[in-house]
Order: structure tokens, then sequence, then C-alpha cells
């Protein structure tokens, strides 16, 4: 075993006579079994090989080697695969380093403040693609963020492999403290005829019937008594008036399609920072073309994440083709659009009585227009 066996089958007339043959010359085998009548299977040692082809040669028969054992076997395999092993070895060498160092940020808990503003303010704080992130102090990213984005409230940071999150917390604006004791008068949101009144606090100025603009007060919070003394109040008041809206809104009548007829892909690599384009040319879009990109980042979630990314773009060439507008069904949605900017401007606070539609087209282009009177709470409630 330790210095290799050989398992052999031998093909010929008379089989038998080999291992006779093998046995006049001293040469020991074992395990020989009949496969059929013309062939004979046995094992052998490997130093004795070449003898053993010598002599299958004599007997008119061929030798053929099945399997190989032993140590000598052995160590041939493990020289095969040495470089293999040694690679292995520098790469799980890599992968375990990389995981020291992030590849990926994400944040996470923003609304008014942007991606980008977040992460410029990171890297100035030392959080971004390849940084070592056991150096990194909670506490010092905390501090150095919220003073570049006085906006933010709290910041966290917790890394995954090579996966940074980042979560923050915006400040929430306080509220704006409204003093019910401080003098306030009702005034018109909207121009309009007053059709009712129901003043709950201060002085009235207008009645039903009257005709009032936008920003006329309506109810004053300066109130005198009878005894002809004065105070002021916060007023308040509830008044439905009658107004009208004319809206317009206009969409060309002809209408731009667009048709594929093609396409075809290109690669780049990116590493790091660096880009490198596997293709010929620059990377200018030609005419009536889009560009489709899908990245394959090099990375095994939750264990590892290396800054290599595959980058397949898919461009798209189209033709663009020009039809004429269904008049008819334009002039529907664009009076379903007038509808929706109407309620959009009455806020909940009134409906429309009446409304009318009227359309025209010039220049390849069609206007409707929108008439409405509406009944709507027009107060409005301002400091003086």
């Amino acid at each position: 075993m330790l210095r290799g066996n050989l398992w052999l089958e031998v093909q010929g007339a008379e089989p038998s006579r080999l291992l006779n043959r093998l046995t006049e010359a001293g040469l020991s085998f074992w395990d020989a079994e009949p496969v059929d009548d013309f062939t004979i299977r046995f094992a052998l040692k490997l130093r004795e090989l070449e003898t053993a082809k010598s002599l299958a040669a004599r007997c008119q028969c061929t030798l053929r080697v099945l399997k190989t054992g032993g140590v000598p076997t052995v160590k041939r395999r493990l020289r095969r695969r040495l470089a293999l092993m040694a690679g292995l070895a520098v790469c799980f060498a890599v992968l375990g380093i990389s995981r020291l160092f992030v590849w990926e940020i994400e944040v996470e808990g923003n609304e008014t403040l942007t991606r980008g503003e977040i992460l410029r303010a990171l890297a100035e704080s030392g959080v971004e693609p390849g940084s070592f992130w056991p150096s990194w102090s909670a506490d010092t990213i905390k501090n150095e963020v919220i003073l570049k984005l006085p906006e933010l409230a709290w910041v966290g940071v917790s890394v995954d492999s090579s996966k940074a999150t980042v979560r923050v917390r915006e400040r929430q604006e306080a509220p704006e403290l409204i003093d019910n004791d401080a003098p306030h008068s009702v005034r018109a949101r909207r121009t309009g005829i007053i059709e009712g009144m129901e003043v709950y606090l201060g002085a009235p100025l207008v009645q039903p019937g009257d005709a009032v603009l936008e920003g006329e007060t309506l109810v004053s919070g300066r109130v005198e008594s009878t005894l002809g003394t004065v105070r002021y109040v916060h007023a308040s008041a509830k008044i439905e008036a009658r107004t009208y809206y004319e809206l317009t809104i206009a969409a060309p009548t002809e209408q731009y399609f667009t048709e594929e007829h093609g396409g075809r892909s290109r690669w780049a690599l990116v590493i790091g920072n660096e880009r490198l384009n596997l293709y010929f040319g620059g990377s200018e879009l030609p005419e009536n073309s889009v560009k489709e990109t899908t990245e394959h980042r090099l990375e095994w979630p939750g264990v590892f994440s290396l800054p290599v990314t595959l980058v397949h773009e898919r461009i798209l060439e189209y033709d663009v083709v020009v039809e004429t507008a269904d008049v008819e069904a334009l002039t529907e949605r664009l009076e379903q659009a007038l509808d929706e900017k109407l309620e959009e401007l009455l806020d909940g606070r009134g409906e429309p009585l009446s409304h009318t539609y009227t359309s025209s087209e010039s220049g390849g282009v069609l206007y409707v227009t929108l008439r409405a009177e509406c009944l709507e709470d027009i107060a409005e409630t301002r400091a003086e």
C-alpha cells in the first residue's frame, strides 16, 4: 500500500497464461477473478507494471490499468491539486480580510434629506466604501454627521460582513403654538359672493349677499362693547360663499410613440471607483436609443462582499412613430384632469354647484376649459 498498487484487466485467448508467467517471474498478485473466458482482473504492485506489460505481450494478451491506489497515487494527486489548494487558501484569506472593509453603504430612515447628502456627510466622517470599519467610533460618527446635518436627531451605524447600514432619524419640527388670546381676524381666501355665515367669535364686517375679494377681512378680532370699550379676540367663523373657477388645460393632438427595432449588449467591469469598459468606442448612446443597466456584484449576501461589479448594459434602439390622437378620447382625459385639479383647489372645503366644458383646437393643440360655480368655506384665520 505504501509503494502503490494497480488493478489490471488482461484480455486474450488464454489470459491465465499471463498469471502463470507472473508466478514464474516471482511477481506477486492477488484478487484475481475471471470476468469471462477471455478476461481476468487482478491486483499488482505499481513497481512491477512494466514487467507485467512485457510478459503480457509475450502471451499475446492486452493489459489495461483499471485504477491505481496507495501513497504514490495520492501524492501525485496532491501535487496536481497543490496550485488549487494554494489558490483556495489565498481566496479565503482575501475574503477574510475583505470582511474588515466596507464596500456597500445603505441608508435607512431619511425622509426630507436625500441619500446623497447623508453619504457625503458620512464620507467626510470617514464612513465610505473601502474604509476599515473596526477603526470606526459610533459616537464620533454620530456627532460629526449631526454637526454637518443639523436636520438629523440621531445616527446609528451597524456592519454586517462588508455592508454598513446607516439608520437615521430626522428632527421633528415643533408644532406652531397658537395663542388663542392673541388678536386674529377672519379673511377671505377666495373671491366670491357670501351665501351664509356662522360667526363663533369676533365682529362680522360683511353679511350674506355681499361680494368679497380674496384677502378681505370678513370678521374682525377687534370687538367693541356697548359701553365703548374695545377688546381683541381670536376671531373664528365659517363663511360659505359662491366661488367661480375657470381652468384651462392643453395637449398636442399628435401623439409620439416608440417602436423597438433592435438592440445590443456591452459589458464593463467596475473595481472600486474605477470602470473598465469591455467594449470598443465611447459611452455615448446613439440617437433614438435607451440603456438598461444590470449590475452583478461579487458578493455572497451575509458572508462577504468585494468592490467588484460586472455591469451589463443593454442598448435598445427604437423608431419614433407619430400618430394623430383620438380627439374625443383626448378631450375626456383632459376633462378628467380638470376635475381632479378643481377638487385639489377646493381641498375638501367645498363642492361644485355647476360646471361646463368648452374645447377648441389650434395649431395642433387641443384646449379644454372648465368653468365651475362652487359653494365653499372661504374663511381663513390670520393674525392681525
